[in-house]
């Protein structure tokens, strides 16, 4: 809550809670998101170790919390979740790295070439429409005018398409 005062936790209990991010039960997941949320950038050292967990589900909210508490130090781990066997971790990955409003200081990473190869050639619907959507909240880059091109061209799929045309819109309004 935002009047409450984070007790900052020591390394292993930081740990502990990544550990939790991965229960089955919801509020468990929940509670441990909430405790590391509120320990900020201290949160890190413990987020990143946790991008390479055997379980997804911690892999998920590792990316899900470097949406909020990212700097430089997430950009290359994030990048390898764009990889990830998971839909929902690669989603997520996919929405920390390019959503710059999310956090206090913007990451430093061009993420126009990631976000068209995942546009054009994921396996995932899901992704592929985050994909699109994001080169559209990009600043304007001939590459995402020529992704978001060819998924117009290309994809039947009404959802991405209809993402595609307002991304490339976005692009031409700010040329």
């Amino acid at each position: 809550m935002s009047g409450d005062i984070a007790v900052k936790l020591s390394v292993e209990e930081r740990g502990a809670f990544v550990e939790r991010l991965g229960a089955k039960e919801w509020e468990a997941r929940r509670s441990a998101f909430e405790s590391l949320s509120q320990q900020g950038a201290t949160a890190l050292e413990v987020l990143i170790a946790g991008t390479v967990h055997p379980n997804w589900r911690v892999r998920r909210g590792c990316a899900d919390l470097m949406d909020h508490l990212a700097d430089s130090r997430c950009v290359e781990p994030l990048l390898r979740l764009l990889n990830d066997p998971v839909v929902a971790v690669r989603r997520l990955a996919l929405h920390a790295l390019s959503c710059q409003r999310c956090k206090v200081c913007p990451l430093e990473v061009d993420i126009i070439g990631s976000l068209s190869r995942l546009a054009l050639e994921d396996s995932s619907i899901q992704v592929r429409r985050v994909a699109v959507h994001q080169l559209g909240c990009q600043p304007p880059d001939a590459r995402a005018i020529e992704t978001l091109k060819s998924v117009i061209a290309n994809d039947t799929d009404a959802k991405l398409l209809s993402r595609a045309r307002w991304a490339i819109s976005q692009h031409q309004e700010a040329l």
